[in-house]
């Protein structure tokens, strides 16, 4: 879980950008990019140094895009149980592909 603080006000929405770098499970070539977390938090909020550490251990894995996206939505649902929630991975550079995007949202 990530951690978290709490919020005793209301927030409309937080994004927050953290640079990754993974190797591909299928092509087993490196990626990169950002990975960007969109949410309206209910009672708390995502505590950002935490959130950083929490992605840049799931991509030391070999891993796909979408199955990072998967995890980090997963970790993001389990720890705050935001209102709604939109995790992209801006795929910047890739050895293997053009650039892409994948997202998932609630």
């Amino acid at each position: 879980m990530i951690n978290s603080i709490p919020l005793p006000y209301k927030i409309s929405g937080t994004k927050i950008t953290i640079p990754f770098k993974a190797i591909c499970l299928i092509t087993d070539k490196e990626f990169d990019g950002d990975i960007i977390i969109e949410y309206q938090p209910d009672k708390n909020a995502l505590e950002y140094v935490h959130t950083e550490e929490v992605v840049n251990t799931l991509s030391l894995e070999k891993i796909t895009a979408e199955d990072l996206v998967n995890s980090i939505f997963l970790e993001v649902i389990q720890s705050i149980n935001p209102l709604s929630l939109k995790v992209t991975a801006d795929v910047r550079h890739s050895d293997a592909h053009q650039p892409i995007q994948v997202w998932l949202e609630k």
